[in-house]
């Protein structure tokens, strides 16, 4: 059986196609409607998913933990900037929950405490995210996955050995978990993109299934992450870049972006294909005419010795290959032959 991880009315995430994640994390700025507004173009662009971040600052952060971004909105520590997108209860997620079952796209959540996952819980989310910054938090991570829910698990900033102990931690199959390529900065500079990074987790973590999390700038990681074998690329995801107070609203992709990306996943998802080695059958036509043959280059009597002036070499490639020379020259002709003759075992005698 093939390594999928399914959502009941959904596409799987599976080998040769590669899913788009709204990341719309906190930019809903604490409210209910603008975040179902953001589901409904987010489905409206072609996005498989939107996934929203659940959290308080209190439970996440102390008040003097420095921040790790830079931002325009006046906040010097973690703490303040996380009150800024804290606002909604984590009870308020229901209502966005059903608008996106009826707008036909995933509704899912990273949930940054056991709180969070409660409420989550409650309504019936049917996958979990967990974020990169959470990979060592034990006790968080085996909560998620007694859940039985798939999970995707995001590696930023974490060392081989995180991340197997991650997937050890959470006990969970290959239908049910996949790793997220990610570099942990916001927003990331492309020389520290490293999208390689998918064929080397698709390597040493098989049977699990690998995308990515990307904080690069613009629509080029879709590109990367389907053309290298990526079954899903997160991405932060906003309405307007221009809204306040959350940081991801400046580095993330607007509706038209978010639909840019589901058509270059498509087709570099078609555009990677196999990889095997031989001849494509829309390749037929032109391995039978691009290729050359051994031709003459003047008119041949019935019994003559062919001599390599007589000889050229030009398409089409229906008859004898230019690899063969050695084979036909000192042969004679079986019968009278005109100068651009296209030869083949037939024309030689003997």
């Amino acid at each position: 059986m093939s390594t999928e991880i399914r959502i009941d009315g959904h596409e799987p995430l599976r080998a040769g196609s590669c899913r788009v994640i709204a990341e719309a994390g906190a930019n809903h700025n604490n409210s209910v409607q603008r975040a179902i507004e953001m589901a409904g173009r987010a489905a409206a662009a072609g996005a498989w998913a939107i996934k929203f971040q659940l959290y308080k600052a209190d439970s996440l952060t102390v008040p003097a933990s420095p921040k790790y971004w830079s931002d325009p909105f006046g906040t010097s520590t973690q703490y303040e900037a996380f009150q800024l997108s804290d606002g909604l209860d984590y009870d308020a997620w229901g209502p966005v929950a059903d608008a996106c079952r009826e707008l036909g796209i995933v509704f899912f959540a990273t949930p940054f405490d056991v709180a969070a996952l409660a409420a989550l819980e409650r309504i019936d989310v049917p996958m979990y995210k967990v974020a990169s910054a959470d990979i060592t938090h034990r006790p968080l991570l085996e909560a998620i996955a007694a859940t039985g829910k798939p999970v995707l698990l995001a590696t930023g900033a974490a060392t081989e050995a995180e991340v197997r102990d991650a997937i050890e931690w959470m006990g969970l199959d290959a239908n049910r978990l996949a790793l997220l390529a990610c570099t942990l900065t916001y927003p990331t500079p492309d020389p520290d993109g490293h999208f390689a990074r998918i064929e080397r987790f698709r390597r040493e973590f098989a049977p699990y299934l690998v995308g990515s999390s990307d904080h690069t700038r613009g629509v080029a990681g879709a590109w990367m992450t389907a053309a290298l074998g990526g079954v899903c690329i997160e991405k932060h995801y906003t309405i307007d870049r221009r809204l306040p107070d959350v940081p991801d609203h400046a580095m993330s992709v607007e509706p038209d972006e978010l639909g840019e990306m589901v058509a270059a996943c498509d087709r570099a998802s078609i555009l990677r294909g196999e990889d095997w080695i031989g001849v494509r059958p829309s390749e037929e036509p032109a391995r039978a005419n691009a290729r050359r043959s051994i031709v003459l280059e003047c008119d041949v009597a019935a019994g003559a010795t062919l001599r390599e002036a007589d000889l050229g070499f030009k398409r089409p490639g229906s008859g004898i290959a230019p690899s063969e020379l050695a084979t036909v020259l000192g042969r004679r002709m079986r019968a009278d032959r005109p100068r651009g003759t296209v030869l083949s075992r037939a024309d030689l005698a003997g």
